[in-house]
Protein backbone atom coordinates (compact mmCIF):
# COMPACT_ATOMS: atom_id res chain seq x y z
CA UNK A 1 0.00 0.00 0.00
CA UNK A 2 1.17 3.50 -0.89
CA UNK A 3 -0.08 6.39 1.24
CA UNK A 4 -0.20 9.78 -0.48
CA UNK A 5 -0.35 12.81 1.81
CA UNK A 6 -1.36 16.18 0.37
CA UNK A 7 -1.08 19.25 2.66
CA UNK A 8 -3.70 21.77 1.50
CA UNK A 9 -4.49 25.42 2.17
CA UNK A 10 -6.86 27.28 -0.17
CA UNK A 11 -5.69 25.42 -3.27
CA UNK A 12 -8.56 26.01 -5.68
CA UNK A 13 -7.14 29.20 -7.23
CA UNK A 14 -3.92 27.37 -8.15
CA UNK A 15 -5.69 24.76 -10.25
CA UNK A 16 -3.40 21.87 -9.40
CA UNK A 17 -5.55 19.76 -7.12
CA UNK A 18 -8.21 19.82 -9.82
CA UNK A 19 -5.65 18.09 -12.06
CA UNK A 20 -4.25 15.80 -9.38
CA UNK A 21 -7.43 14.45 -7.85
CA UNK A 22 -8.80 12.65 -10.96
CA UNK A 23 -5.41 10.96 -11.47
CA UNK A 24 -5.21 9.84 -7.85
CA UNK A 25 -8.82 8.68 -7.80
CA UNK A 26 -8.10 6.29 -10.67
CA UNK A 27 -4.88 4.89 -9.18
CA UNK A 28 -5.19 1.47 -7.57
CA UNK A 29 -3.82 0.48 -4.17
CA UNK A 30 -3.21 3.98 -2.88
CA UNK A 31 -4.49 5.76 0.19
CA UNK A 32 -4.97 9.51 -0.30
CA UNK A 33 -4.96 11.67 2.82
CA UNK A 34 -5.53 15.42 2.56
CA UNK A 35 -4.55 17.46 5.61
CA UNK A 36 -6.09 20.91 5.47
CA UNK A 37 -5.53 24.10 7.46
CA UNK A 38 -9.15 25.31 7.45
CA UNK A 39 -9.40 26.27 3.77
CA UNK A 40 -12.35 28.50 2.90
CA UNK A 41 -12.24 28.48 -0.91
CA UNK A 42 -13.87 25.18 -1.83
CA UNK A 43 -10.79 23.01 -1.29
CA UNK A 44 -12.48 21.00 1.47
CA UNK A 45 -15.60 20.47 -0.60
CA UNK A 46 -13.51 19.17 -3.52
CA UNK A 47 -11.65 16.76 -1.24
CA UNK A 48 -14.96 15.41 0.03
CA UNK A 49 -16.31 15.19 -3.52
CA UNK A 50 -13.51 12.76 -4.42
CA UNK A 51 -13.95 10.80 -1.21
CA UNK A 52 -10.39 11.20 0.01
CA UNK A 53 -9.63 11.05 3.69
CA UNK A 54 -9.75 14.55 5.15
CA UNK A 55 -8.03 15.77 8.30
CA UNK A 56 -8.43 19.40 9.36
CA UNK A 57 -6.04 21.06 11.77
CA UNK A 58 -5.80 24.52 13.29
CA UNK A 59 -2.10 25.01 12.61
CA UNK A 60 -1.10 26.86 9.44
CA UNK A 61 2.29 25.12 9.42
CA UNK A 62 2.77 22.83 6.42
CA UNK A 63 5.05 20.68 8.57
CA UNK A 64 2.16 20.16 10.98
CA UNK A 65 -0.06 19.11 8.09
CA UNK A 66 2.52 16.60 6.89
CA UNK A 67 3.02 15.19 10.40
CA UNK A 68 -0.73 14.77 10.88
CA UNK A 69 -0.97 12.87 7.59
CA UNK A 70 1.97 10.63 8.41
CA UNK A 71 0.38 9.69 11.74
CA UNK A 72 -2.87 8.70 9.99
CA UNK A 73 -1.27 6.79 7.11
CA UNK A 74 -1.35 3.01 6.87
CA UNK A 75 0.88 2.43 3.82
CA UNK A 76 4.33 0.86 3.79
CA UNK A 77 5.57 3.72 1.60
CA UNK A 78 4.51 7.33 2.15
CA UNK A 79 4.52 9.94 -0.61
CA UNK A 80 4.47 13.59 0.50
CA UNK A 81 2.73 15.13 -2.48
CA UNK A 82 3.19 18.87 -2.95
CA UNK A 83 -0.28 20.37 -3.62
CA UNK A 84 1.03 22.45 -6.53
CA UNK A 85 3.04 19.69 -8.18
CA UNK A 86 1.70 17.20 -10.69
CA UNK A 87 2.77 13.56 -10.85
CA UNK A 88 1.65 11.40 -13.74
CA UNK A 89 0.00 8.02 -13.29
CA UNK A 90 3.25 6.58 -14.66
CA UNK A 91 5.28 8.33 -11.93
CA UNK A 92 3.15 6.88 -9.16
CA UNK A 93 3.20 3.48 -10.84
CA UNK A 94 7.01 3.67 -11.01
CA UNK A 95 7.18 4.38 -7.27
CA UNK A 96 4.85 1.50 -6.47
CA UNK A 97 6.77 -0.82 -8.78
CA UNK A 98 10.11 -0.05 -7.15
CA UNK A 99 9.05 0.65 -3.57
CA UNK A 100 10.43 -2.65 -2.21
CA UNK A 101 13.89 -1.51 -3.33
CA UNK A 102 13.55 2.10 -2.17
CA UNK A 103 14.08 3.67 1.24
CA UNK A 104 13.54 7.35 0.53
CA UNK A 105 13.93 9.81 -2.28
CA UNK A 106 12.08 12.14 -4.62
CA UNK A 107 11.02 12.66 -8.22
CA UNK A 108 12.76 14.79 -10.84
CA UNK A 109 11.71 18.42 -10.68
CA UNK A 110 10.64 20.71 -13.50
CA UNK A 111 8.49 23.84 -13.68
CA UNK A 112 5.32 24.22 -15.71
CA UNK A 113 6.78 27.30 -17.41
CA UNK A 114 9.48 27.42 -20.10
CA UNK A 115 12.17 29.90 -19.04
CA UNK A 116 15.97 29.58 -19.00
CA UNK A 117 16.29 30.60 -15.36
CA UNK A 118 13.58 28.16 -14.27
CA UNK A 119 15.21 25.36 -16.28
CA UNK A 120 18.52 26.11 -14.57
CA UNK A 121 16.78 26.21 -11.17
CA UNK A 122 15.31 22.76 -11.77
CA UNK A 123 18.64 21.40 -13.03
CA UNK A 124 20.45 22.71 -9.95
CA UNK A 125 17.70 21.43 -7.66
CA UNK A 126 17.88 17.95 -9.21
CA UNK A 127 21.59 17.43 -9.77
CA UNK A 128 23.38 19.61 -7.23
CA UNK A 129 21.05 20.20 -4.32
CA UNK A 130 19.40 16.80 -4.72
CA UNK A 131 21.93 14.29 -6.07
CA UNK A 132 25.04 15.87 -4.54
CA UNK A 133 23.81 17.48 -1.33
CA UNK A 134 20.92 15.03 -0.84
CA UNK A 135 18.39 17.76 -0.05
CA UNK A 136 15.12 17.94 -1.99
CA UNK A 137 12.26 20.41 -1.93
CA UNK A 138 8.73 19.22 -1.26
CA UNK A 139 8.13 20.31 -4.88
CA UNK A 140 9.99 17.13 -5.87
CA UNK A 141 7.33 15.09 -4.03
CA UNK A 142 9.44 13.33 -1.39
CA UNK A 143 8.75 9.69 -0.51
CA UNK A 144 9.99 7.48 2.32
CA UNK A 145 9.24 4.16 3.92
CA UNK A 146 6.85 4.44 6.86
CA UNK A 147 9.30 2.62 9.13
CA UNK A 148 12.00 5.22 8.41
CA UNK A 149 9.67 8.13 9.10
CA UNK A 150 8.71 6.48 12.36
CA UNK A 151 12.39 5.98 13.21
CA UNK A 152 13.42 9.60 12.65
CA UNK A 153 10.39 11.09 14.39
CA UNK A 154 8.16 14.03 13.40
CA UNK A 155 9.19 16.76 11.01
CA UNK A 156 10.20 19.90 12.96
CA UNK A 157 7.16 22.19 12.85
CA UNK A 158 8.87 25.18 11.32
CA UNK A 159 6.97 27.45 8.96
CA UNK A 160 9.52 27.21 6.13
CA UNK A 161 12.31 24.86 5.01
CA UNK A 162 10.57 21.93 6.69
CA UNK A 163 11.49 19.90 3.60
CA UNK A 164 15.17 20.67 4.19
CA UNK A 165 14.87 19.66 7.84
CA UNK A 166 13.13 16.43 6.83
CA UNK A 167 15.85 15.55 4.31
CA UNK A 168 18.56 16.19 6.89
CA UNK A 169 16.85 13.72 9.20
CA UNK A 170 16.37 11.12 6.46
CA UNK A 171 20.03 11.44 5.48
CA UNK A 172 21.02 10.10 8.90
CA UNK A 173 19.46 6.78 7.86
CA UNK A 174 20.60 6.38 4.24
CA UNK A 175 21.13 8.20 0.93
CA UNK A 176 18.13 9.09 -1.26
CA UNK A 177 17.25 7.94 -4.77
CA UNK A 178 15.89 10.38 -7.36
CA UNK A 179 13.39 8.77 -9.71
CA UNK A 180 13.29 9.85 -13.36
CA UNK A 181 9.57 10.67 -13.73
CA UNK A 182 8.83 14.38 -13.41
CA UNK A 183 7.21 16.28 -10.61
CA UNK A 184 5.90 19.26 -12.58
CA UNK A 185 5.58 22.23 -10.26
CA UNK A 186 3.65 25.47 -10.55
CA UNK A 187 5.76 28.56 -11.20
CA UNK A 188 3.06 30.76 -9.64
CA UNK A 189 5.43 32.55 -7.25
CA UNK A 190 7.74 33.48 -10.12
CA UNK A 191 4.81 34.66 -12.23
CA UNK A 192 3.35 36.84 -9.47
CA UNK A 193 6.58 38.28 -8.09
CA UNK A 194 8.70 38.30 -11.25
CA UNK A 195 11.06 35.48 -12.20
CA UNK A 196 14.34 37.20 -11.29
CA UNK A 197 12.85 38.87 -8.20
CA UNK A 198 11.60 35.54 -6.85
CA UNK A 199 14.87 33.78 -7.69
CA UNK A 200 16.86 36.40 -5.75
CA UNK A 201 14.41 36.26 -2.85
CA UNK A 202 14.80 32.47 -2.67
CA UNK A 203 18.57 32.78 -2.39
CA UNK A 204 18.34 35.48 0.28
CA UNK A 205 15.94 33.32 2.29
CA UNK A 206 18.30 30.34 2.07
CA UNK A 207 21.16 32.39 3.49
CA UNK A 208 18.93 33.70 6.28
CA UNK A 209 17.88 30.13 7.04
CA UNK A 210 21.51 28.99 7.30
CA UNK A 211 22.16 31.89 9.67
CA UNK A 212 19.17 30.72 11.75
CA UNK A 213 16.84 33.69 11.29
CA UNK A 214 13.46 32.95 12.91
CA UNK A 215 11.39 30.63 10.69
CA UNK A 216 8.15 32.61 11.12
CA UNK A 217 9.87 35.79 10.03
CA UNK A 218 11.33 34.00 6.99
CA UNK A 219 8.01 32.50 5.95
CA UNK A 220 6.17 35.79 6.38
CA UNK A 221 8.65 37.27 3.90
CA UNK A 222 8.28 34.26 1.57
CA UNK A 223 4.47 34.38 1.58
CA UNK A 224 4.21 38.16 1.14
CA UNK A 225 1.77 39.03 -1.70
CA UNK A 226 1.17 35.33 -2.48
CA UNK A 227 0.11 33.44 0.68
CA UNK A 228 0.20 29.94 -0.82
CA UNK A 229 1.26 27.86 2.20
CA UNK A 230 0.13 30.09 5.06
CA UNK A 231 -1.44 33.47 5.72
CA UNK A 232 -0.12 35.97 8.23
CA UNK A 233 -2.70 38.40 9.53
CA UNK A 234 -0.60 40.77 11.63
CA UNK A 235 2.87 41.59 12.85
CA UNK A 236 2.23 39.28 15.81
CA UNK A 237 2.70 36.40 13.38
CA UNK A 238 6.22 37.47 12.47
Amino acid sequence: MLSIIIPTFNEIKNGYIQKNFPLLKNTNDVEVICVDSKSCDGTVELINQYGFKLIQIDSTSRAARLNAGILESTGDMILLHHPRSLLSVYAIHELKLEQDELYWGAFTHKFDMNHKLLKFTSWYSNHIRGDKRKIFYLDHCIFARAEILEEIGPIPEVDIFEDTELCKMLNTVCDPIRLDPFSTTSAVRFLKNGIWTQAIKNQVLKWKYYFKVDHKRLNKEYEKKVALNAKYNSDRDS
